[in-house]
């Protein structure tokens, strides 16, 4: 056999085995530098070992007596009752939204630089007439050097950046943690960050906003309020 067709059959195998890692139908993939024979939407990562961002014991067990020490007991007295510690996430699930806001941020050309877990409290869980701390999560990008939640759902749609402030304005909530700035000109003693909804004029300038659905934020976590 010539040189150059065993060339070309060692490629063609390598190639095959490559692709035949990738699952189309969930869009799995265990490839990294083969990104142009993966079908569009499929995002392929690999281990690089150890990374800066995991955490020793040492330092887990500090953060969570500083809890137990500084949150317990006035969440407790606040609620009348032990709030919820732990948020538990479908692992494959919470691949499968990573994957679509990826997708999602590609087409609308906007960097992710980060995930935001924003912390929120659901209401009468399970029927339960109890409210439990739960989690809001939803990607972020850098503007002006800081991390700024977006909205890749809306952000697609409308073909331009949406943050999440301009999302949660559009339904009546004034997001007030993009920065210090806005942080310290918003923040209310009353608590109160309702706002009102305003809606486009015939001009186009953006006055108003209409009211949104469908956001890029994600949660559905199950709760494990203490029984």
């Amino acid at each position: 056999m010539k040189k150059t067709n065993l060339l070309q059959l060692v490629f063609l195998v390598l190639l095959m085995s490559i692709v035949s890692s990738c699952d189309n139908t969930d869009k799995k993939c265990d490839c990294d530098d083969w990104q142009s024979q993966v079908p569009e939407g499929t995002f392929c990562y690999s281990d690089l070992g150890r990374t800066n961002e995991m955490l020793n014991y040492p330092e887990i067990v500090e953060m969570l007596r500083n809890y137990d020490t500084t949150r317990i007991a006035p969440l407790e007295k606040a609620l009348g009752y032990p709030d919820s510690r732990i948020n538990t996430y479908n692992y494959q699930n919470f691949k499968n939204y990573l994957g679509h806001i990826e997708n999602l941020s590609k087409k609308a050309k906007i960097e992710i630089t980060g995930i935001s877990f924003i912390s929120a409290a659901k209401p009468d869980y399970n029927g339960k007439g109890k409210s439990y701390q739960d989690l809001i999560y939803i990607p972020t990008t850098t503007i002006d050097g800081e991390q700024v939640a977006f909205d890749p759902v809306q952000s697609t749609k409308k073909g331009r950046l949406v943050t999440f402030k301009e999302a949660l304005a559009a339904n009546g909530y004034n997001w007030i943690y993009n920065s210090k700035k806005e942080f310290e000109a918003g923040k209310r003693a009353d608590y109160n960050y309702s706002i009102k909804i305003l809606k486009e004029n015939k001009a186009g300038f953006m006055s108003m906003l209409p009211p949104l659905d469908d956001s890029g934020a994600g949660n559905k976590a199950n709760l494990t309020p203490p029984y």
